[in-house]
């Protein structure tokens, strides 16, 4: 990848539909039925000071997503981050595409004070990718559906 041009940057409103796409490529990848309206959520939060979303793209092509929020923590009386999500399209992973998009995170959490960041995920291949990148262990993560 290194003759190819990678630019990370802040999602704008014209590259919702392209992570749309990404995300609904890779949700019927897992064989997953998701419905929803992403594009609108997605336009939501980028309006949204408290959320952050970053794109990856090759010749204009969105390849790569990560969504990340802030949120005040009274516990530790501070700022902090969660990774929502982060999604690199299969033709790209393993490439750098995933380090870049993650490193750009990290670089604007500490621009705004942050004190830690959080990621949770299902996938092994993802867990080993963010210790990886420093990230530890810590604690369990739990779900309650609340739809049903």
């Amino acid at each position: 990848m290194s003759s190819i041009k990678l630019f990370v940057g802040v999602a704008t409103e014209g590259d919702a539909e392209s992570i749309v796409k990404l995300i609904d490529n890779w949700v019927s990848e897992m064989k997953w039925s998701w419905p929803a309206d992403r594009g609108y959520t997605i336009r939501k939060v980028l309006k949204d000071g408290n959320h952050e979303v970053l794109v990856a793209k090759i010749d204009k092509r969105v390849v790569g997503v990560l969504h990340q929020h802030f949120y005040l923590d009274i516990l530790h009386g501070s700022l902090m981050s969660h990774i929502d999500f982060m999604l690199v399209d299969k033709e790209y992973r393993n490439k750098g595409v995933g380090s870049k998009l993650l490193h750009a995170a990290i670089s604007n959490a500490k621009k705004r004070a942050i004190m830690e960041m959080h990621v949770d995920t299902i996938f092994e291949e993802a867990a080993k990718f963010y210790r990886k990148h420093g990230f530890k262990d810590d604690g369990a993560y739990f779900e309650l559906n609340l739809e049903k």
